[in-house]
């Protein structure tokens, strides 16, 4: 049985130099006539003999082209260290004889990562322990937004021991974050405890040794289902990376760094919805494109129940992070799909922050389409009560905003801008509702800032408004012939009218007609 990988030609051009019986490497023949096969294939399409190319490896051949490749990570030959850490992207793929040498994909977020990053200047956290724990930390990728590495089951066994204590952290977002690494990768760590058993059992001669081995082999069978699983929604703004690059790398914008961030404090593994691929992990390798979920061209529900169907997450119990469209598809395949995220961009990116207990990122996708989006041309600070013509007990029908989110000192700017609806719902409460949808934005009282603007509907600006008018528009020319008692009223004044049948209205619209005689506007 082979695996199909990329080898750098780096490494092949080390392999074929060393020759076929170089090594005592068990793997090392079958790596070599691979890397043989792969040359030859090259050489007839006419291309360099060091490009990358995908050859088909044994399992003992990927063995030994890893230990090349970590032979690499300290040489003085930085092309020498890019291919051996280009081949380590396949750690996980290698199963080897010794389950001591399985290794885990970890992550952490950087709520945590802080208590296991060496401290440059300091001396090392990890002085005194053994060099299998000292190689894999060294070996972790340390950013500002966490740390991810592959560990083998001692070092692993460190890292847990570690996190157990900080479970119970006075800063919940550490506690949540550690509660969540020790219920993921508590039961593998179990495992391949178990395996090693075995292993070293039958080293020692004892006949009734576990297979260990068999698991080995099944392991990937053998993980429990998620009891919860939560989706991110993908990213407008992308990495421009040629070919393919894995899913948390091409993503790019600070609303799906927030939401990443956010899905790992809270409990169960993390998938992304794409609008082109579907349901994938962080880790996949996808390409670039340009799509939005709904457009031609983008991911069908049916391919995504089907995705859903594969992996066994029909009963899973799922949390979206995402914006409306988001979670209307993550709900029709699992209806009872939790949704915590209200409001717009901006809004939603606070929330983001209180759940990973960082700072707020800023909204870096959505700023420079505002401009090609259509908003409203006033926009408007205010208490609910000032927008004017809002329903109430006796009248029901709704009123017509711009809605761009709770206002005040927490929220000076305006989200995202949606066409809503004002609705009274009884004891002094307004739901405010996405225009012709059941889709809640907001609950509030009559005291309650927001920020919202007219919706094509001058008529019904409450009287504060006509103050921003446009003065600087002409009247236009009055004909000489018109009655002097007659007025020009909007077609729809009788509506208007019986709508605001007060004494302020009346004088109001008294004002607005003889406006309308003068200036025809």
């Amino acid at each position: 049985m082979t695996t199909t990988i990329r080898v750098p030609g780096q490494i092949r051009r080390h392999v074929l130099k060393a020759g076929k019986s170089n090594s005592s490497q068990p793997g090392w023949v079958d790596l070599y006539a691979a890397c043989q096969a792969g040359d030859s294939e090259l050489k007839r399409q006419g291309m360099n003999t060091l490009n990358t190319i995908e050859l088909h490896l044994t399992n003992a051949a990927i063995g030994s082209a890893l230990d090349i490749a970590r032979s690499w990570l300290d040489s003085d030959n930085g092309n020498n260290v890019m291919a051996g850490k280009s081949m380590l992207k396949f750690e996980l793929e290698y199963e080897p004889d010794d389950p001591r040498e399985i290794r885990h994909a970890i992550k952490m977020p950087k709520s945590i990562a802080g208590y296991f990053e060496p401290k440059y200047g300091h001396p090392s956290p990890y002085k005194g322990e053994s060099e299998v724990i000292k190689a894999d930390m060294e070996r972790m990728s340390w950013t500002a937004t966490g740390a991810q590495g592959r560990v083998r089951a001692e070092t692993l066994g460190l890292i847990l021991n570690k996190m157990d204590r900080l479970k119970y952290h006075d800063h919940s977002a550490v506690a949540r974050a550690s509660k969540k690494f020790v219920d993921t990768f508590t039961e593998p760590y179990e495992r391949t405890q178990r395996l090693i058993s075995g292993y070293l059992s039958m080293a020692e001669g004892e006949d009734q040794a576990p297979d260990f081995m068999g698991a080995i082999h099944s392991r990937d069978e053998v993980e429990a289902e998620p009891k919860r699983l939560v989706i991110i929604a993908c990213g407008g703004k992308k990495s421009d990376a040629p070919g393919r690059i894995p899913a948390e790398e091409r993503y790019t914008g600070n609303y799906f760094n927030a939401c990443r961030e956010a899905s790992e404090v809270m409990d169960g593994p993390t998938m992304v919805l794409s609008a082109k691929y579907g349901l994938i992990s962080l880790t996949e390798e996808i390409e670039n494109y340009d799509v939005r979920l709904g457009d031609k061209g983008s991911v069908r529900l049916g391919s995504v129940k089907q995705q859903v169907e594969k992996l066994g997450l029909e009963d899973a119990k799922v949390t979206v992070l995402g914006g409306e469209k988001y979670v209307k598809a993550v709900r029709q395949v699992w209806p009872d799909a939790e949704a915590p995220l209200k409001g717009g961009i901006g809004q939603q990116l606070k929330q983001l922050a209180g759940i990973y207990g960082g700072e707020v990122l800023e909204d870096d996708e959505h700023q420079a389409q505002e401009s090609e989006e259509e908003r409203p041309e006033r926009i408007y600070q205010t208490k609910l009560q000032e927008i004017g013509y809002l329903p109430g007990r006796n009248q029901p029908k709704t009123r017509r905003i711009w809605f761009g989110g709770k206002a005040g000192k927490a929220n000076p700017h305006p989200g995202q801008w949606v066409k809503a609806e004002v609705t009274y719902i009884g004891e002094g409460e307004y739901a405010i509702n996405r225009l012709g949808t059941d889709d809640e934005l907001m609950t509030c009282r009559l005291r309650n800032l927001i920020h919202w603007g007219p919706l094509n509907d001058p008529n019904r600006e409450p009287e504060f408004v006509k103050q921003f008018a446009r003065w600087d528009e002409q009247p236009a020319a009055v004909e000489k012939d018109e009655p002097q008692r007659m007025y020009k009223v909007p077609e729809n004044w009788i509506e208007l009218a019986e709508e605001g049948n007060t004494p302020q209205a009346r004088a109001y619209w008294k004002r607005r007609c003889e406006e309308y005689r003068k200036t025809g506007k």
